[in-house]
């Protein structure tokens, strides 16, 4: 069982971003509008319990074409770059502040807070929401698939099991040791 508690600040040095930085799911390699739409057929295959989508580009390319996700989590940048800030006025809304390279206890607590009510929702992130990826994976019901970008190479779509859970907290309790 997945017992990662968010109970203090994850500081990522440039050794731990690297562990991040490889796909922790099954990439699409490519350029929207192709992506997209193949990881749109994954998504539609796959039927996950939930859907939480990490980044504002995944965010919109998904919308766009009628994939809405259960929680958004975005920070108002597409690559580091502001962006038109994605929106969805309907949904449930959570705000929480995010530094640059880390997991603030403050942002695992807001995703826990968007999952746990039950409604779509959108997590606003003050600073960066990239990491959040992985308190996602964790925090998310089994069956659930968290899609994000990798820059630059395409999208990830993580199938949320046990074994993921546990392969996350095991790399975040690395994290935390260094």
């Amino acid at each position: 069982m997945s017992d990662y508690r968010f109970d203090e600040e994850i500081i990522f040095s440039e050794d731990a971003k690297e562990k991040v930085r490889k796909p922790l799911g099954k990439l699409f390699e490519g350029k929207p509008p192709e992506t997209t739409e193949r990881l749109a057929e994954y998504i539609r295959e796959r039927k996950p319990t939930m859907l939480i989508v990490v980044g504002d580009f995944s965010a919109k390319e998904l919308s766009r074409i009628g994939i809405h996700a259960d929680i958004y989590v975005v920070d108002g940048k597409v690559e580091r770059k502001l962006s038109e800030k994605f929106t969805d006025e309907s949904a449930f809304q959570v705000f929480t502040k995010n530094p640059a390279g880390t997991i603030s206890t403050d942002a695992a607590n807001a995703l826990k807070e968007a999952i746990r009510s039950g409604k779509r929702a959108v997590v606003y992130v003050e600073g960066e929401e990239d990491l959040l990826t992985l308190p996602a994976i964790v925090l998310a019901p089994l069956g659930s698939m968290v899609v994000y970008g990798q820059p630059s190479v395409g999208v990830v779509a993580v199938e949320v099991t046990e074994d993921k859970k546990r392969e996350i907290c095991a790399m975040l309790r690395s994290i935390k040791r260094e």
